[in-house]
């Protein structure tokens, strides 16, 4: 019998959230193996506790198959979740090279909208699918993840399967809905949409907002909104011309339904990057806010807001609005 092998690498609050889902389903499924790929302080816990997750309702505790730093001691897998930070990208992809076999399809849960298309360029020959997930978590200390909201969804699919004869709608490959099935046997609520592009982008659409005008007001986002939704809003304004000129047809009210759904978070919630600006750690600012100022000059579109926060964001001390 072969076995299945999933490995997850970046164990934080995406990956260690998933991952211990399917570690604690799958430990005692002789089929199915699952592996964390970690480091440092979280790796060293997880060795010697396993993982804990928490959610509204309950607690879990798990242990992978294996949990390394050494991506080797592994070999190569089925499936492949990328949660790392997308700054990480190519060289976590390199670091990754010995889980990464012919028949390896990466899933990368990423923040971005060209995330999936960095990979392919690293790894032509591979297949890759697009992924992101809708969920609020934290890793809150090593070893243990922490979901603050109700609900969670994980979307993946692709624009290369087979599609149905005479119109666009794309059809689930073999692969897709197996590892569906996996998933939901370990209670993860997963989408395979007909568009996938537009998924990427929706996603895309609140994260690069959010994330732009928080950290450059060094702001939680209540307070970005109560004090500056006029350039929120056109910030949303500007990154939707960005979409509609590379074919992505987003809804009408997207750029205020955005906006409806970052004033239901929490009390003084912000985002990732800038909670990594607070810090003085890495930042997405360049797959977040840069992405969108260059998309736009390729495309000849003016998208003044981006390029004066984006400037703010990389040359001069943060928080640039102070």
């Amino acid at each position: 019998m072969n076995k299945t092998k999933i490995a997850i690498s970046g164990i934080g609050a995406v990956g260690g959230y998933y991952g211990g889902l399917l570690a604690a389903r799958y430990k005692d499924t002789e089929g199915i193996d699952i592996y964390f790929i970690s480091r440092g302080e979280n790796l060293k816990e997880i060795r010697k506790n396993g993982i804990e997750i928490k959610n509204t309702f309950l607690t879990i505790k798990a242990r992978p198959t294996l949990a390394t730093d050494n991506p080797a001691e592994i070999g190569p897998v089925d499936y492949l979740f990328c949660c790392t930070k997308s700054y990480d990208l190519e060289e976590n992809i390199a670091q990754l090279a010995p889980v990464i076999g012919p028949n390896t399809v990466i899933i990368p849960l990423l923040n971005g909208a060209d995330i999936a298309e960095r990979i392919q360029q690293l790894l032509p020959n591979n297949e890759i699918w697009k992924g992101c997930v809708y969920i609020g978590s934290r890793l809150v200390k090593p070893g243990k993840v922490e979901k603050f909201t109700i609900k969670d969804r994980m979307v993946f699919g692709s624009k290369d399967t087979s599609t149905s004869t005479g119109n666009s709608r794309t059809t689930p490959t073999k692969r897709q809905k197996e590892l569906q099935e996996i998933l939901a046997n370990a209670r993860i609520s997963t989408t395979i949409p007909d568009d996938i592009d537009m998924e990427i982008w929706k996603k895309f659409f609140m994260i690069s907002t959010a994330a732009t005008i928080t950290s450059y007001f060094n702001e939680t986002i209540s307070e970005a909104i109560n004090n500056h939704i006029d350039l929120f809003i056109t910030l949303g304004y500007e990154l939707k011309s960005v979409a509609v000129a590379k074919g992505i047809p987003l809804p009408e009210d997207q750029i205020f339904s955005a906006i409806d759904a970052q004033k239901i978070m929490p009390n003084n919630s912000t985002t990732s990057m800038h909670s990594d600006f607070q810090k003085g750690h890495r930042t997405e600012v360049e797959t977040l806010t840069g992405y969108v100022v260059r998309a736009a000059q390729e495309l000849g579109i003016e998208v003044p807001t981006y390029q004066f926060m984006y400037k703010g964001l990389t040359e001069f001390p943060y928080p640039a609005a102070n």
